[in-house]
């Protein structure tokens, strides 16, 4: 047990020779008769000796037996030893394996601790990787819904921002309609009560005027009680009008006066117009009664008187035998007033009355002059109409657009034309200029050149000088003031100062809508019908009829102040002269009257162009043109008063004013806004 558990397991027997020295060493210990044999068997097998001894020894029998014993205690406890080391060894196999087992064990557990560690490391690093993977998937979808979100709000946003857009626009322009609406409203309302109060003041001029002349006519009312009484009913009815206007004043200065109440008032003044109207026709056949009465009286005095004569000559020739022959009467002879207005320009000294220069040319009222001018200025027209026809014509699709753009880039800035500040009325001449040169022109995105070629801007001229009329039509004819008329005169003496072709087709259209500026009456040809003459007098179509006088003579009545505020104005450019200027005034006034008056449109071209010209024509002119209204006063205004119907007595009676005032003062006031100075350089 003990060598088993020092040495380990002894080899067998036969084996014996190669046991260490300790293993017989530690058997002799055992056996004091070992301890010889010990000493005498170091290193060598112990079974040799003992051979050896039998053989030569006979007295180591006893030895030898007692070495037998031993040596089979030896062997017994050798055996039982190598029993013993074989239960130690299995023991210790067995422990070892146990040992082995429960390391192997504990390995195990080791590992399953390591595994369980480890899977509880990697299902920690896996939840953690999980949760992060999660976490930044949820964050992911939480931000992919949140930009969905974002991007639905910023739709409906979006979309609410354009809903809001276009309500607002809508709400906008409902809201500018309804000014639009309301201020067409108000401004027909202004121009009804206008309307009315011009009526009223022309029923109060009209009256006025009758009340003078009537005066005038009957020198002595008592001559005759009913003459008296009417016109002391024609004062009275004239007070009235008076007072009524004054009232009607008042409330349209305070702005109380609506148009219902302004045409109540007009048809109050209208009714009394109209006694007093009837009053005059009675008091004209009290008058022819009263004359007639005289003159029979005065007939049957001349028819007593002269056969009293006759008597008394007859006495006489028979006491005397001789005869006696009465002195003659003398009697007036009307004098002439034929004389007519020479249409040179004065230099000095007073014009002399020349012979008559009026025409009938075609059956039209004109001097040949201006008829000579007037086909000069429209075959030029023709010329330039004739050469851009095909362009005008052409239904191509380049064609149209050109054209429109054309027209685009040469109506918007007459259309923006404005008195604001002579810089800006600068701009538009220089812009028009520009354009009218052929140059380049930006409008929006689009660049567009006139210059094309010469069809292309002949194009522009011929619209541009038909636009300005279409505005003297339009802007100046329904303008409550002249400014209207001085600030389109200068523009278009400014182009014209650049371009003489511009004032040509100017005129031609000038004189195609308002053949008054030329001037001229054109009379009806043979077999034109109704409609088509007043077209070629200048009348438009209103809707399917045409247009009402009182609108057609606005519209001749802005045409002229429009050619009046032409001449008489400065030149826009400083460096060039004036391509027609005041001795035109002078002319066109001068044909004019040399023509025989019509009804409503002499006295309204008269009155519309002394208005914007009469101040510039009366300071070149001087005492030249006070002779000239002298001459329009007593003699050519009886002869427009003789054509001149009772119920357009307005325009008569305001130039009969205008010249009266005149007459009076021997001085012109200046019209409100015209211009005094050149406005580009």
């Amino acid at each position: 047990s003990g060598i088993n558990a020092e040495y380990g397991e002894l080899p067998p027997v036969n084996q014996l020779s190669s046991v260490n020295n300790k293993v017989i060493d530690r058997v002799c210990d055992q056996s004091p008769d070992m301890n010889l044999y010990r000493s005498k068997t170091r290193g060598r097998n112990p079974l040799k000796p003992l051979k050896e001894t039998e053989e030569s020894t006979t007295n180591a029998t006893n030895i030898d037996e007692s070495f037998e014993s031993t040596l089979n205690k030896s062997l017994a406890v050798i055996e039982s030893m190598e029993l013993l080391n074989d239960s130690m060894s299995l023991l210790e196999i067995e422990q070892k394996n146990k040992k082995a087992g429960l390391e192997h064990l504990e390995r195990e557990r080791r590992k399953q601790d390591d595994f369980f560690k480890r899977s509880a490391q990697l299902s920690q690093e896996s939840y953690e990787q999980w949760t992060e993977r999660s976490r930044a998937k949820i964050q992911q979808q939480v931000k992919e819904l949140r930009d969905r979100k974002s991007q639905k709000d910023n739709s409906i946003e979006s979309e609410y921002r354009k809903q809001q857009q276009y309500f607002q626009k809508k709400y906008e322009e409902d809201q500018a309609n309804i000014k639009r609406v309301e201020v067409e409203e108000q401004a027909e309302k202004q121009r009804q009560i206008r309307g009315s109060w011009n009526n009223i003041s022309n029923y109060e001029l009209s009256t006025l005027e009758i009340v003078a002349v009537a005066q005038k006519c009957v020198p002595d009312p008592k001559v005759d009680p009913e003459i008296e009484a009417l016109l002391g009913m024609i004062d009275k009815q004239s007070k009235a009008v008076s007072t009524l206007k004054s009232a009607v004043g008042q409330l349209y200065k305070d702005g109380k006066l609506d148009p219902a109440a302004a045409t109540k008032h007009e048809h109050d003044c209208g009714a009394v117009y109209a006694q007093v109207i009837a009053a005059v026709k009675q008091l004209n056949s009290a008058i022819k009664r009263v004359n007639e009465e005289q003159a029979a009286r005065i007939l049957a005095q001349e028819e007593a008187r002269k056969k009293q004569e006759e008597e008394q000559a007859k006495k006489e020739e028979t006491a005397q035998q001789k005869p006696q022959v009465p002195a003659p009467t003398q009697q007036q002879q009307p004098v002439s007033s034929g004389a007519t207005v020479s249409e040179q320009q004065p230099s000095t000294g007073p014009s002399q009355p020349s012979a008559a220069t009026d025409s009938i040319i075609s059956g039209n009222i004109i001097s040949s002059s201006a008829f000579n001018e007037c086909q000069k200025i429209d075959k030029r027209l023709k010329e330039i109409e004739q050469s851009i026809q095909k362009f005008v014509q052409d239904k191509s699709t380049d064609c149209t657009k050109m054209r429109s753009a054309l027209k685009l880039i040469t109506v918007t800035p007459i259309n923006s034309i404005s008195a604001s500040s002579n810089e800006h009325m600068a701009n538009k001449v220089k812009e028009l200029v520009h354009i009218l040169d052929g140059k380049e022109t930006t409008r929006g995105n689009k660049r567009i050149n006139p210059g094309i070629n010469s069809l292309t801007l002949n194009y522009c001229f011929n619209v541009a000088a038909s636009k300005f009329v279409d505005q003297a039509c339009e802007q100046v004819a329904f303008s409550d003031n002249l400014v209207p008329a001085f600030t389109i005169a200068a523009v278009v003496t400014g182009i014209w100062q650049r371009h003489a072709l511009f004032g040509d087709l100017f005129l031609a259209h000038l004189y195609k809508r308002c053949p008054y500026a030329i001037p001229a009456y054109w009379s009806k040809k043979s077999g034109e019908s109704n409609e088509d003459y007043l077209r070629r007098l200048g009348y438009s179509n209103d809707g399917d009829k045409l247009e009402e006088t009182d609108k057609y003579l606005l519209k001749m009545e802005g045409c002229i102040k429009l050619y009046a505020a032409i001449i008489q104005g400065p030149s826009t450019f400083s460096n060039m002269p004036h391509p027609h200027g005041l001795s035109h005034g002078w002319l066109w006034l001068s044909r004019m009257l040399n023509l025989e008056p019509v009804p409503d449109m002499t006295a309204t071209a008269l009155e519309a162009f002394l208005q914007v010209a009469g101040s510039a024509l009366l300071r070149v002119y001087k005492s030249q043109f006070l002779k000239l209204l002298e001459f329009l006063y007593s003699s050519y205004l009886p002869k427009v008063e003789s054509v001149t119907q009772e119920s357009n007595l307005g325009p008569i009676t305001r130039l009969r004013l205008y010249l009266e005032k005149v007459q009076k003062t021997r001085s012109v006031p200046a019209p409100e806004g015209r211009m005094t100075q050149s406005i580009c350089s």
